[in-house]
């Protein structure tokens, strides 16, 4: 079975394909703005490259945050077109939980791990897991927060907690804090595997495909503002 899969959450959009259990094609686009437009663009690539075409998919998995409204809306968007368009099943998976993934790769069995994005409004975008054999298990639900306020929370938790993700830039060195190890810059689990949310599915983590915002988008943010202002 062919599964492609993609995650436009992040500032960098992640693709892969994955024949069965085992990645055959990756690929990350660049973070700049309009990167997650590229998509079908990077996808056609992908399959290209690997010498199959978009009518060779079997099944599509998508990343459905949380993240950025425009990001999580243009990678949905894409899945449920093409799955459409393909008649093949459109399954989501969390893009926090695909991040947890790769940090339980390099914590120790039964250590919790909290994948970080940066989710602007001096924000970011959290959750914490534990480790087990059969994959992660949630312990904090995905969240935005102030990395001041998760690290509260991480601390108050007094045990280990390992943290990557291409958030963990934004905290300003907020979660260096007793009992939580930030893992080096330029590890690559600060990032999120397109491939990681086809072992969540087949982990029996699928989930509808439908967006996880954990906030409110800035454009509804900016509407009760300006009601309010309005008396």
């Amino acid at each position: 079975m062919l599964t492609f899969a993609l995650d436009t959450s992040t500032a960098s959009p992640s693709l892969a394909l994955v024949r069965d259990e085992s990645p055959i094609a990756e690929l990350w686009l660049s973070p700049e703005p309009g990167s997650g437009r590229r998509v079908l663009e990077a996808a056609h690539g992908l399959l290209v490259c690997v010498g199959l075409a978009a009518r060779d998919i079997d099944e599509i998995v998508v990343g459905v945050g949380p993240g950025g409204f425009t990001g999580l809306r243009i990678g949905l968007a894409t899945a449920l077109g093409l799955g459409q368009a393909l008649r093949v099943p459109v399954t989501g998976a969390s893009s926090l939980e695909a991040l947890a993934l790769g940090i339980a790769g390099v914590a120790p069995e039964g250590a919790l791990v909290a994948p970080v994005q940066d989710a602007r409004r001096r924000e970011i975008f959290a959750a914490v897991y534990r480790v087990e054999a059969a994959g992660v298990n949630e312990i904090l639900a995905p969240v935005a927060l102030a990395a001041s306020d998760l690290a509260e929370r991480l601390v108050a938790m007094d045990e280990p907690v390992w943290v990557a993700g291409e958030g963990v830039a934004a905290t300003a060195g907020a979660l260096e804090v007793p009992g939580v190890t930030t893992l080096a810059p330029g590890s690559p689990v600060h990032r999120l595997a397109a491939a990681a949310l086809v072992r969540r599915v087949r982990g029996g983590g699928g989930i509808a495909a439908r967006p996880v915002y954990a906030r409110l988008p800035d454009a509804e943010v900016n509407r009760l503002r300006a009601l309010e202002a309005a008396g």
